[in-house]
């Protein structure tokens, strides 16, 4: 009897505490990483490993609301598994040297990306990634749930938009001449709550959040280059024009990337 109670208590605990889709073989982002890294030729940080990693005006939680000690003593560093997944999947799309482009004197280190729990802005804003310097590197930091394709395209965009301007100043001083007479930007990350959403205002831009900066209309201009497919495309040729805008500045840097 006593034993028949310590199993039923052990497959209980088990039921409550493992992540949603383990297995008999947990996986391991460690490996995941170190597969990624050597692949790709960037640097990951996940989890505690961002702990001393700080930026002016946001806050990374790196244990995650709501997870008990059970589910992190079974899940570790498990929990970034997917977010490591969709990020394999996005690099594929670049060219084998890609990130080695970013390589330049001031930032020898290429490309970081910190894999965080949560990114809270001090005015109570969240994000789901964003990209800033390090001190040798383009950093991108992305928060572990609600990342997508997009997403990680759009980030990696602000870099490379950086990595072009390095090369070349004012590379983009021509952009607001495609967008329509009279428009100026909002100037407002948080304006519209559905900015992220697929709602597509009109065929200046990609979705409202666009309208917010001109470097945010170009990051979900290429966002769109690498995810959107050519019927998408065919409907919209003011946005074509912006696409082949970034082409001509993307590819004496990067060289040519197969996404639009």
């Amino acid at each position: 009897m006593k034993r028949a109670l310590v199993l039923f208590f052990a497959l209980l605990v088990l039921c409550f505490v493992l992540p949603a889709g383990a297995g008999s073989a947990p996986e391991d982002a460690e490996s995941l990483r170190d597969r990624l890294q050597s692949v790709y030729g960037v640097t990951i940080l996940i989890g505690k490993e961002c702990s001393d990693y700080s930026l002016e005006d946001h806050e990374f939680r790196i244990i995650p609301d709501g997870d008990t000690p059970f589910q992190r003593l079974v899940a570790g560093n498990r929990r970034f598994c997917e977010l490591l997944r969709l990020m394999d999947e996005a690099f594929t799309a670049y060219p084998p040297d890609f990130f080695y482009c970013f390589r330049t004197k001031r930032y020898p280190d290429k490309v970081r990306f910190l894999l965080v729990d949560e990114i809270r802005g001090t005015k109570g804003l969240s994000f789901n990634g964003i990209q800033t310097m390090g001190s040798r590197s383009f950093d991108i930091v992305f928060a572990r749930t609600d990342c997508d394709l997009a997403l990680i395209h759009h980030e990696i965009w602000h870099a490379m938009e950086i990595r072009i301007s390095l090369a070349k100043p004012m590379n983009f001083g021509t952009w607001k001449s495609l967008n329509p007479g009279g428009f100026k930007y909002t100037k407002n990350y948080d304006a519209g709550a559905d900015g992220w959403t697929d709602e597509e205002p009109d065929d200046w831009f990609v979705r409202e959040y666009s309208k917010s900066f001109e470097t945010e209309d170009r990051a979900t201009v290429f966002e769109a280059m690498m995810t959107k497919n050519e019927e998408w495309w065919s409907s919209r040729p003011h946005l074509q024009k912006k696409a082949k805008y970034l082409q001509r500045r993307i590819e004496p840097v990067f060289g040519k990337i197969e996404g639009f």
